[in-house]
């Protein structure tokens, strides 16, 4: 979630495009404030595919490889993941950008957090 100007996280939603078998293949850049604007971003991007420029790149903290997708010089999707190797990463592209012109847009959503423990929390030690 995005945080807000005071530091909390905010609500927003973000489009993911899965596999068949329910990998995550890439996601949205950006968080938007409605269903029908998340969904309307992920049919722009279907209706200009052919427009889109792929960049690889590594993390420069880790050395690892991500990917994005461009479109007229915006990003508009990522690699849900990094990766330890450049061909893996041209390769979740490569899949990326075959699923993402005819993939189904599935109605509704759904709430998904990252598990990130607050400081301070601790398991039990007893």
């Amino acid at each position: 979630m995005p945080e807000s100007e005071d530091g909390d996280e905010g609500e927003g939603i973000l489009w993911m495009l899965v596999s068949p078998n329910n990998r995550p293949l890439g996601r949205g850049t950006a968080y938007q404030d409605t269903y029908g604007a998340c969904r309307q971003s992920v049919l722009d991007l279907q209706a200009n595919c052919d427009r889109v420029k792929a960049v690889e790149t590594t993390v420069d903290l880790t050395g690892q490889w991500t990917w994005r997708i461009d479109l007229d010089g915006e990003p508009v999707a990522v690699s849900s993941r990094s990766y330890l190797r450049a061909r893996e990463c041209t390769y979740n592209l490569e899949r990326f950008l075959e699923a993402a012109p005819s993939a189904q847009v599935i109605a509704g959503t759904r709430s998904v957090r990252r598990g990130r423990r607050r400081a301070g929390v601790a398991g039990n030690t007893s």
